[in-house]
């Protein structure tokens, strides 16, 4: 399918998406071989006012941030400040208690750390205490030996990678994605992990969708044990302003294209390096400043 076809074929699913009311309002951005395919902001943002959204709108986009902390981790270890098999209590001793002290930062990258769960009481609140959390992951007991099991570190993701990185280099992992990653690449307004302030009123206002609400999970499982109730990701979650502005590297909030940007330049497309030109070195001299390759 060649780009125009398929840049049709992406806004009828759209606006038939809209049409449906399955959607209230949504973006879609799509670049393939370093081209741009599709880059679409239809529907509203905020049902209460009205306002359109446009390719600058912010979404909360959950778990989509852990494929960008991830990145910026990856940046850290092609520029030696970071190694794979390095320990976490090496640079977070604490964190070692209880048999923790073989996790790596491969076992993190892995979701293969052992330290999936949390207190089942874990509020909101607390989850936006970025010390709080440190110090209650430290304190666990591990699921398993590390390396030796998978499972989804839902929300523990984010702290375990960020607090190696704060550790290791004594900068937040927020500060490396603006310096390393979204600065160069002239995204640094589009993907976030905690939202500033100022851009706040960019964010899209998350609408309950209608019809039943799933079931919670069973009581001690593993699912409960790994996103309690007070952390599950509704509605009413995603449009808390406090959380929408933590650091919380597990979830974060983005715009499509700056999504697409972000992983076309992992990939190396170079021409989406073009999306949004800025002045002083080209874009390619201002990526390999960063420290990248590419």
């Amino acid at each position: 399918m060649d780009d125009e076809a398929a840049r049709a074929g992406i806004e009828a699913v759209t606006q038939d998406l809209l049409a449906s009311g399955a959607e209230t309002g949504l973006q879609v951005a799509v670049i393939r071989n370093g081209r741009v395919v599709a880059d679409i902001a239809a529907g509203v943002a905020d049902p209460r006012t009205g306002a359109a959204v446009s390719g600058g709108t912010l979404f909360y986009a959950a778990s989509t941030a852990k494929g960008v902390a991830s990145s910026v981790a990856h940046v850290l270890v092609q520029r030696s400040e970071l190694g794979y098999d390095m320990r976490a209590a090496d640079v977070w001793p604490e964190f070692g208690s209880h048999g923790k002290d073989k996790v790596t930062l491969r076992h993190v990258l892995l979701h293969t750390a052992g330290v999936p769960g949390l207190p089942p009481g874990t509020t909101a609140d607390e989850l936006c205490d970025w010390d709080h959390m440190c110090a209650v992951l430290a304190a666990q007991r591990p699921w398993w030996e590390p390396g030796t099991r998978f499972g989804y570190h839902a929300k523990t993701f984010g702290f375990l990678l960020g607090e190696i990185i704060r550790r290791a280099t004594g900068r937040t992992i927020s500060a490396h994605l603006r310096e390393l990653v979204t600065g160069p690449l002239g995204i640094e307004d589009e993907v976030h992990f905690g939202v500033s302030h100022r851009l706040l009123p960019r964010v899209a206002r998350q609408v309950a969708p209608g019809g039943p609400v799933p079931a919670d999970p069973e009581p001690g499982s593993p699912q409960a044990q790994a996103m309690p109730r007070g952390v599950r990701p509704d509605a009413d979650y995603a449009n808390r302003t406090d959380v929408l502005a933590a650091d919380i590297p597990s979830e974060g909030t983005m715009t499509a294209r700056g999504a697409a940007l972000l992983y076309s330049a992992c990939s190396g497309t170079s021409t989406a390096w073009r999306w949004s030109p800025r002045s002083g070195l080209p874009r390619w001299r201002r990526w390999r400043s960063a420290g990248w390759t590419r």
